[in-house]
């Protein structure tokens, strides 16, 4: 029987095809001979309403079927929209960098301005992960990696917390009659920790802006290369 694959799950790879017969089927990504994606005309066996031994006819890209937030050009030029507001599909390492760049410049100015500018800073909190979570799928892993990497930034924000009440609950009386060796052992009982949030931050950005793509395609869209970046191993 032949379909169209109309749905694919991003993270197991699973997904439905609609049949020329009219009927729906859901495949599990184990089913299919190659990497699908939304769009790809297949030819299938399907058991009781399920497809399997899935091989595709026509792939989706050959035929100029865009998969949302991926490799929208057909040169792959930068999608500021694609780039920064949506969440699937990949985004090539270069591509991330002009993002963070325009995120970072933004998020400076803006934040010069009064109130107006720290509820920009929030909303700019969307993109930031929107970007990371396409450059995980271009490096082949979930974008909910993502979730480790906010998720030290909230425990190691916790711990400077509970460690500078600590110490102006001890010193509290130094403190407020303007103690230097007080002030400065206050400020010393969180410095390790923003040292640690400076370390894990910065090596979080290099780790995912500087590892390659993974060649060809995988179950979150085409490479966002162009075909002859595709098996270059430059930094592009």
């Amino acid at each position: 029987m032949r379909g169209e694959v109309i749905s694919i799950d991003t993270l197991s790879g699973d997904g439905l095809i609609s049949g020329d017969d009219g009927q729906r089927y859901s495949f599990i990504s184990t089913a299919s001979r190659s990497v699908l994606r939304v769009g790809d005309k297949v030819d299938f066996a399907q058991v009781d309403g399920t497809a399997t031994d899935i091989m595709v006819l026509a792939s989706a890209a050959s035929a100029g079927v865009g998969v949302a937030g991926g490799y929208t050009q057909p040169n792959g030029g930068y999608d500021f929209a694609t780039a920064m507001f949506k969440f699937d599909g990949r985004l090539r390492r270069s591509h991330f960098w002009i993002s963070w760049a325009i995120l970072f410049v933004g998020g400076f100015v803006v934040g010069l301005i009064p109130f107006i500018g720290g509820l920009i800073g929030l909303a700019a909190i969307w993109p930031q992960i929107a970007i990371q979570v396409k450059r995980l799928h271009d490096m082949g892993r979930s974008g909910w990696w993502v979730l480790a990497q906010i998720g030290t930034n909230i425990a190691l924000t916790v711990i400077a917390f509970i460690s500078m009440m600590g110490n102006f609950m001890a010193n509290a009386q130094a403190i407020e009659n303007e103690d230097p060796a007080a002030i400065m052992a206050l400020l010393g009982s969180i410095g390790f920790v923003v040292l640690l949030f400076f370390v894990v931050n910065i090596g979080w950005l290099l780790w995912i802006g500087i590892v390659d793509s993974k060649p060809g395609r995988n179950i979150y869209g085409p490479n966002p290369k162009t075909p002859v970046d595709d098996t270059a191993n430059t930094f592009a």
